[in-house]
């Protein structure tokens, strides 16, 4: 297993200390594709927007690629020096959701880890991974040497301010400060950053740490000092008492984990109820708003129910639009505006009701309630009630095989139209509270 470390902040503010002295002017802002800082060692490659494949056409990578090499094997040459760790690190740009952004920086990563292992033999056991994910420290590093940029104080003020995620323009999760971003002078600021800022953002780093070793020469020297103080407390007239060990200090307990919201983005469901009474069902839910879903189900029942003259057949489809008081999908009160359609061929003794090739149809409100099965799973529970009004036309024929028809009936019915217990199983996005 390589070891992992979550060094963003190490990072980030190596970034910010290397950027500085390598910016030409406000229409050439780019960060340095080498450094060097004490026992820090630096290349990064860049990628072209939404890849993850190491081109060694673009920018300077071919000339990256072939420095990471020499970089390494020169610092495995140098008796000096010790190499404890090499680092891999992918950033992506933020116009993307935090889902893609989250997935191109981490492949961004892999990808130059297997370049670079391809070449190099690098033991395991100092390999550190880390998706750097977007590096927001980098680009106000960027819009600070941007002198020239419009808005730059209103931009720089969004950037170093922490938003919750919000929904994109694209349906999904990202994070609040694009969405500030995008309103300023309604998105031609954004077009810009996208243009001059963003290019710089898409890289993957290679970062070797190093510790210097203490010379032999050093050493000795240190050995033939202790020796002689030994010597002198042998001669003296009083014999050093031999000192007390030094108590072990305690572990430090480990730090809580973070909480974690699950936010739920689709669940799959089927009514307790009515697999209990043989109809088979199943349906989904999507959330389309932060407190906003839709839900669809639909309802099949072929059977006859034990005797030729019990027979319920039925299929029926009832997408609802939901408003939820709280967590979409994983817990809360929520209201509902559904609209059910059903098609059916019905007897229950004498006579036989079927549509006549038009389904009833109707539309109803609903109140229901939600809770999760447990704390870390996906599993949940919802009941639901719904009272509205369908039109329902049905022929009349004999309860008998290929009965007679007699006649045509209207029905408009008020009363229950949503009823159930469901089991659910949900998919949800994960984010941490800070």
């Amino acid at each position: 297993m390589f070891a992992k470390r979550n060094i963003f902040t190490t990072i980030a503010l190596l970034i910010a200390a290397i950027v500085a002295p390598t910016i030409v002017s406000a229409q050439d802002i780019r960060l340095s594709e080498s450094w060097q800082n004490d026992n820090r060692h630096g290349i990064s490659v860049d990628f072209r927007v939404n890849s993850t494949v190491i081109d060694p056409n673009y920018h300077n990578n071919a000339e990256a690629l072939e420095r990471i090499d020499s970089l390494y094997r020169k610092l495995e040459r140098d008796t000096t020096y010790e190499i404890v760790s090499v680092g891999f690190y992918g950033t992506a740009s933020p116009e993307g959701s935090t889902e893609i952004n989250y997935r191109l920086s981490r492949n961004r990563m892999l990808a130059l880890e297997k370049m670079v292992r391809e070449r190099i033999d690098i033991p395991e056991g100092i390999i550190i991974e880390d998706e750097h994910y977007i590096g927001w420290d980098h680009l106000i590093d960027l819009v600070v040497a941007d002198t020239e940029m419009p808005m730059r104080d209103e931009v720089l003020k969004i950037l170093n301010t922490e938003y919750p995620s919000t929904w994109g323009p694209n349906g999904r999760m990202v994070d609040g400060r694009i969405t500030e971003l995008r309103k300023l002078d309604n998105g031609r600021v954004w077009n810009l950053m996208l243009k001059r800022h963003f290019v710089h953002m898409r890289n993957a780093w290679v970062i070797i740490v190093t510790v210097r070793k203490v010379a032999e020469e050093e050493e000795a020297a240190k050995l033939l000092e202790q020796e002689a103080e030994e010597e002198e407390l042998e001669g003296g007239s009083l014999a050093m008492p031999e000192p007390e060990p030094t108590p072990e200090p305690e572990p430090e307990p480990e730090p809580a984990p973070e909480p974690v919201e699950r936010i739920g983005l689709i669940s799959f469901k089927t009514n307790a109820l009515e697999v209990a009474g043989l109809i088979a069902n199943i349906g989904a839910e999507v959330r389309i708003a932060p407190k906003m879903s839709f839900d669809v189900i639909g309802h099949y029942s072929p059977y006859d129910y034990f005797k030729y003259d019990r027979k319920i057949r039925v299929f029926a489809i009832q997408p609802e639009l939901r408003y939820w008081f709280g967590n979409p999908l994983v817990k809360g009160h929520f209201v509902g505006l559904h609209v059910p359609v059903t098609g059916f061929n019905v007897q229950l003794g004498d006579h036989r009701y079927q549509d006549p090739n038009r389904a009833a149809w109707g539309v109803g409100l609903s109140y229901g309630y939600a809770l999760p099965l447990g704390k870390n799973t996906g599993w949940g529970v919802e009941f639901t009630v719904g009272l509205g009004y369908m039109n329902i036309v049905y022929d009349v024929y004999e309860g008998v095989f290929n009965g007679k028809y007699l006649r045509t009936e209207t029905m408009n019915y008020w009363g229950p139209t949503r009823l159930g217990i469901d089991i659910s199983y949900r998919i949800d996005y994960k984010k941490k509270n800070k």
